[in-house]
C-alpha cells in the first residue's frame, strides 16, 4: 500500500544561508539590504529567494515569512511560531451566508495589516546600537539570530564547560596553563568582560575587566603580560588603544598606542615581539604589517602584505609566520602566505607563498599543533565547512570536522597540553559552546628489566 506524504514532509530543507536569507526577509530588509549584510550581489539574492519559493510552495515574500513562522524555521521577537500564520487564516466560512463578501474583505484586510506589521517589525524592535554600525562585518549585532545551533558529533572533539556568557570576536591568550577570554561581543553589544578557563579542573571564572571595551582584536602574552591591541569599540569604529593586564595582580594598565586605530588584525608573537597584518583603520582594508618590541616599547613598519585583508589568522612555527586566509571587504580568500621575521629585520623580502586551504576562509581561528598548522571554522561571504589542517612535512592541506558549522566564524582558539580549545563564535547566534579537539596522542612505552629466556 502506498501511503501519500504530507506537504511538510514532501518539502525540500532549506539551506543555513536560504533560512539566513529568510529570516532576514522577515525584518523588512530589501534585496539590496540582504545582499549589503552577508555581502552577496542582489542576483544572488534572487536566485536564493527563488529556491526558497519552490521549497516552501509559495508565491512571494510574505507567504515565505507566515510559513517560515509557522513552521518555526524563523522566529520574531515577541512572535510565537504559528501565531502570525493562524492571525491570518480566514474565519471558517458560513454556507451561503448573506455575509460572505464582507468576511472576505475583512480577512482579506486582517491579512494586509498583520503583513505590513511584521514589515515594520524590526524597525519598532532594532537596537539602537545597531545605527552605529560602520561596517556589517566587523559586527554580528545587525545579523538575525537563527537560535543556538545544534551541535554534531566530530572525531577527536569533546564538549567542556560553557563560558558564562556567549561571545564572538573575543581576544585569547594562554598564560600557566589556564585560558584567558577578553572582550569580544555579545546580544547587548561590545563586551569589556575577562572570564579565565582552568582545562584541567574544567572551570570558569571571572577576572578583571578590560578598561576599554573592545571586540575584533587580538592578544599576545609578551613578557608574562598580556597585550590587547586595538579593535573596535561601543562605536564600531577601530581605536589605537593598547591595554596590558597583569595576570599575577589581575590588573590593567595602559600600553604604547598603537601608529594609528587598527580592528580585525592577525596576529602571531615571535621571540617575545608581536606581528600584526592587515586589519581595518574605520576606512580601509589595509596590507600594512606591524611589529611591537616590548623591551623598547616600540613600533616598527615592516614589507606589507601582497593584498589587503582583515580577519587574516597567523600563526609562529619553526622561526616563521603563517599568514592564511581573510576577507578583503568583498570575498573571502583561501591564501597561504609565510613571512619571515629574521628576512624582514634584514631589509629583505620576507614574504613567500605556500598552497591555498581547500576552502576561502575569512574569520577563522588558527592553532599551532606539532608539525601542523589547524585552522578552524570561517566563512564570511563564501560557505566554509568544518576546519582544514596543514601538513608542514608534505605541505598539504586536508579537512577536519568540527562540532559546529557551516560558517562558524569569530570563535577564539588555543592550544594547551596537545590539545585545541575554541571558545564561543557565532554560528548563527553567539556562542557559550567551549570544546577540545585531541590533536595529538601520548604514547607511553614501559621502561625497565625484561626477562628473556636464554637460548
Amino acid at each position: 500500500m502506498t501511503m501519500a506524504l504530507s506537504l511538510s514532509e514532501e518539502r525540500q530543507e532549506l539551506s543555513p544561508r536560504e533560512k539566513e536569507i529568510l529570516a532576514l526577509l522577515a525584518t523588512g530588509a530589501t534585496n539590496q539590504e540582504i545582499a549589503r549584510a552577508l555581502y552577496i550581489s542582489p542576483n544572488t539574492v534572487k536566485v536564493h529567494l527563488r529556491n526558497i519559493y519552490a521549497k516552501l510552495g509559495v508565491m512571494n515574500r510574505s507567504e515565505a515569512i507566515l510559513v517560515g513562522l509557522r513552521e518555526g524555521i524563523i522566529t520574531l521577537p515577541g512572535v510565537e511560531p504559528g501565531a502570525a500564520a493562524e492571525a491570518l487564516a480566514p474565519p471558517p466560512m458560513p454556507v451561503a451566508s448573506p455575509h460572505l463578501g464582507k468576511v472576505l474583505a475583512a480577512a482579506t484586510l486582517l491579512a494586509l495589516l498583520v503583513v505590513g506589521l511584521l514589515a515594520l517589525w524590526p524597525r519598532w524592535a532594532r537596537h539602537p546600537v545597531v545605527q552605529g554600525i560602520r561596517d556589517a562585518a566587523f559586527s554580528d549585532l545587525a545579523r538575525p539570530a537563527l537560535g543556538p545551533p545544534r551541535r554534531r558529533d566530530a572525531k577527536r572533539w569533546s564538549p567542556q564547560a560553557p563560558a558564562a556568557v556567549p561571545r564572538a570576536r573575543a581576544a585569547v591568550a594562554v598564560w600557566q596553563g589556564r585560558i584567558y577570554l577578553i572582550g569580544g561581543e555579545q546580544h547587548r553589544g561590545v563586551m569589556a568582560r575577562v572570564d579565565v578557563f582552568d582545562p584541567a579542573r574544567g572551570l570558569w571564572s571571572p577576572a578583571q575587566a578590560k578598561p576599554t571595551a573592545v571586540s575584533n582584536m587580538a592578544a599576545a602574552l609578551l613578557q608574562d603580560r598580556i597585550y590587547v591591541f586595538g579593535g573596535t569599540t561601543t562605536t564600531f569604529l577601530p581605536t589605537d588603544v593598547v591595554e596590558v593586564y597583569d595576570p599575577v595582580q589581575d590588573a590593567w594598565s595602559p600600553g604604547t598606542p598603537l601608529p594609528h586605530p587598527l580592528a580585525g588584525y592577525a596576529l602571531a608573537v615571535w621571540h617575545n615581539r608581536a606581528f600584526l597584518f592587515g586589519g581595518w583603520d574605520g576606512a580601509r582594508y589595509l596590507s600594512s604589517v606591524y611589529m611591537y618590541d616590548p623591551d623598547a616599547d616600540q613600533w616598527h613598519l615592516l614589507p606589507p602584505m601582497e593584498t589587503p585583508r582583515a580577519f587574516a589568522a597567523a600563526v609562529t612555527l619553526d622561526d616563521l609566520i603563517y599568514v592564511v586566509g581573510g576577507y578583503d571587504g568583498r570575498v573571502d580568500l583561501a591564501d597561504l602566505w609565510v613571512f619571515d621575521p629574521k628576512a624582514a629585520l634584514r631589509g629583505e623580502n620576507p614574504w613567500s607563498q605556500g598552497p591555498d586551504m581547500l576552502s576561502p576562509r575569512g574569520g577563522a581561528a588558527a592553532v599551532v599543533a606539532p608539525l601542523s598548522v589547524y585552522v578552524i571554522g570561517g566563512g564570511i561571504t563564501l560557505t566554509a565547512d568544518g576546519a582544514e589542517r596543514y601538513d608542514l612535512t608534505t605541505r598539504t592541506w586536508s579537512r577536519v570536522d568540527t562540532p559546529y558549522g557551516p560558517n562558524w566564524r569569530h570563535m577564539a582558539a588555543a592550544f594547551l597540553g596537545g590539545d585545541i580549545y575554541t571558545l564561543g563564535g557565532w554560528a548563527g547566534d553567539y556562542l557559550a559552546a567551549t570544546e577540545r579537539y585531541r590533536a595529538s596522542f601520548r604514547n607511553f612505552i614501559p621502561f625497565g628489566p625484561v626477562n628473556r629466556e636464554e637460548p
